[in-house]
């Protein structure tokens, strides 16, 4: 990743006039961050509303989040799960159900090359997120939770690897917490 990439991924403390950059997470709302205790204290007026408002709406979608995680019905074939048309001729499935959870999307909600995202926490229809570039959109859409777990980009489909770019990735082989393979994984800083 070049240098301005990093720089906008770098979250800012959200104190007003502070430029630096924001290390620490508020445990509240888990939206904001401030670099210092001082700068969170200091913001704390204007951000209080804001923070119990953001604190009631994660432990909202935690639970939601949960009850559809312990859903494991397959959804139907019969139409596309992302808009609910119904197929017959004119429609059809793109290229199939995801093999893991079932989703089924019709060519109107496949997307070029991607397919937008199936139920899936760490993988979008059949392909690892682990084996890719980290990207904004890896998420379920089921529970609309981001994948936070390693990454170790394929060399024939990523720019980043470990030969070239050492400096972004651990020092050690390791086992990945998502496929189980030992690979050089990013750093969690290269991630940001």
């Amino acid at each position: 990743m070049d240098a301005l990439l990093k720089d906008l991924l770098k979250q800012h403390c959200d104190r007003d006039g502070c430029p630096n950059e924001g290390t620490k997470r508020c445990s509240g709302c888990k939206t904001v961050y401030y670099c210092s205790e001082n700068c969170q204290k200091s913001a704390w007026a204007a951000h209080k509303k804001g923070c119990q408002i953001n604190a009631m709406l994660n432990k909202f979608n935690d639970e939601h989040a949960a009850r559809l995680a312990a859903d494991t019905t397959k959804p139907s074939k019969k139409k596309c799960t992302g808009c609910g048309v119904k197929f017959d001729e004119e429609y059809y499935i793109d290229e199939g159900p995801c093999p893991d959870c079932g989703y089924v999307a019709c060519e109107s909600c496949s997307c070029h090359n991607s397919r937008g995202s199936c139920y899936c926490e760490k993988s979008n229809f059949g392909h690892k997120y682990c084996e890719r570039e980290p990207q904004y959109y890896h998420i379920s859409s089921r529970t609309g939770r981001l994948y936070k777990g390693d990454y170790h980009p394929d060399t024939t489909t990523s720019e980043i690897d470990h030969e070239t770019h050492p400096e972004l990735f651990e020092k050690e082989p390791r086992e990945c917490n998502n496929c189980g393979e030992v690979k050089y994984c990013l750093l969690k800083s290269a991630m940001r």
